[in-house]
């Protein structure tokens, strides 16, 4: 590819603010508002804020790092360099394991609101269809996939806005009452739960190669991002209790369908499920973008297989990162339920995101450093509300980076 090609191909401010936005704003409000309105009643709309407090903690730390090390790799870079290759080994391994079941995650939610349209079509045709998609847009080249993206993100936010007003019309401040029926922890378990909502806010770090002026342009990204999605956020919880009440949104594998279908607006249900498969589709397209990105830099360190790295084509897209990032999607969709991988997900992106803290605390100064200790303490908090399930398969996933990481240097010195 050469430099002019390369410089052409680059994507700009709003294109970088879409990749975030296209990863933030998706699973988290379409399919698990329901699962976290489940253990946190109308609360929720307390988790949501609080969720988003972590998240611009944990961003504001993103961003600094992203403008000491302006380049691909995100987190796996901020903490191999601020620690050890080890530890960034470590943290990248996370992160490929709890992005892929967050794209496990949005296509079984993708899966659910296919239905809607198709009653008679299994979930599982869903999954298949958006995993198999989002891999070919891939190969397409960047550019292309962008610009998909942002015609979706624009999209969605236009259908959550309409969800929104439709919903303010059948209002009823009844359903905000008993607030705190599962109690403070409840609050705190539905705000862990629905951080996986956040999930996305630091993708961009992780292509920061093919951003336009990465140094500013990628912390601008970020913090934006967590911004707009909050407002939307808020919007949108409030809009679903008052219009239709918790009990409706929990435990819905298509809450916001389901909650507009309550209300007997058939075809603003038909809309807002339009809107959740255009969600599920921009997180799944960021998914397999970053997951790619982020493997084919730790190939190119010796980190992974060298052939995870191989380009092909002119427009040098990493074909078997794609490739083997959407299997991987696939395969985790089809052997567990949705609760179960989004709790999941939501502790490793709670643990690299504390890792990714820890990097600031090693390579930041000045009074951002208080920011970043709260960044990690709320990460902490946020873990100990999550199921225990969930820090068994952590721990397991650590476990089986350091086997991994300690018998390739073992190939490797002989």
């Amino acid at each position: 590819m050469t430099p002019d090609a390369r410089s052409a191909a680059r994507l700009s401010l709003f294109d970088a603010v879409n990749i975030s936005l296209g990863s933030i704003i998706g699973a988290g409000i379409f399919v698990i508002l329901g699962a976290a309105a489940a253990v946190s009643g109308p609360a929720v709309i307390v988790s949501v804020i609080i969720a988003a407090a972590v998240s611009l903690l944990t961003g504001v730390t993103a961003a600094e790092l992203s403008r000491i090390y302006p380049r691909s790799g995100g987190v796996y870079v901020f903490a191999r360099e601020a620690f050890s290759d080890f530890f960034g080994f470590l943290v990248g391994w996370v992160w490929l394991f709890s992005n892929i079941v967050a794209g496990a995650t949005v296509a079984v939610g993708f899966g659910h609101y296919l239905t809607t349209f198709f009653p008679r079509w299994p979930a599982s045709a869903g999954v298949v269809i958006v995993v198999v998609s989002t891999v070919l847009i891939h190969l397409l080249g960047t550019k292309e996939s962008s610009r998909l993206n942002n015609f979706l993100v624009l999209f969605k936010i236009a259908v959550l806005l309409f969800f929104s007003a439709a919903a303010f019309l059948h209002f009823n401040g009844s359903n905000f009452r008993p607030f705190l029926p599962f109690g403070s922890r409840g609050v705190w378990a539905g705000a862990a739960t629905i951080f996986f909502a956040y999930a996305g806010f630091a993708r961009v770090s992780i292509v920061a190669d093919e951003i336009e002026e990465p140094r500013r342009n990628v912390p601008r990204a970020t913090l934006l991002s967590i911004v707009i999605s909050t407002l939307i956020y808020l919007l949108v919880a409030v809009a679903a209790v008052g219009g239709a009440g918790f009990k409706i949104l929990a435990g819905s594998g298509s809450p916001l369908a389901d909650a507009i279908g309550s209300m007997g607006m058939g075809f603003g249900s038909k809309l807002v499920a339009l809107g959740g498969l255009a969600a599920s589709g921009t997180v799944a397209l960021a998914t397999v973008l970053g997951l790619s990105r982020l493997a084919q830099v730790m190939a190119r360190d010796g980190e992974l297989p060298r052939f995870v790295a191989r380009v092909r084509g002119a427009k040098a897209v990493p074909r078997n990162a794609i490739v083997l990032g959407g299997a991987a999607m696939l395969a985790l969709a089809f052997s567990a339920d949705l609760p179960h991988i989004a709790y999941i997900s939501s502790f490793s992106l709670l643990l690299y995101y504390g890792a990714m803290n820890l990097s600031g605390l090693m390579a930041l100064k000045g009074r951002v450093r208080y920011v970043t200790v709260l960044g990690f303490i709320s990460c902490l908090v946020l873990m100990a509300n999550l199921p225990r399930l969930s820090w068994l398969v952590g721990a397991a996933v650590v476990a089986a980076g350091a086997l991994y990481y300690a018998l390739a240097n073992v190939k490797h010195t002989n």
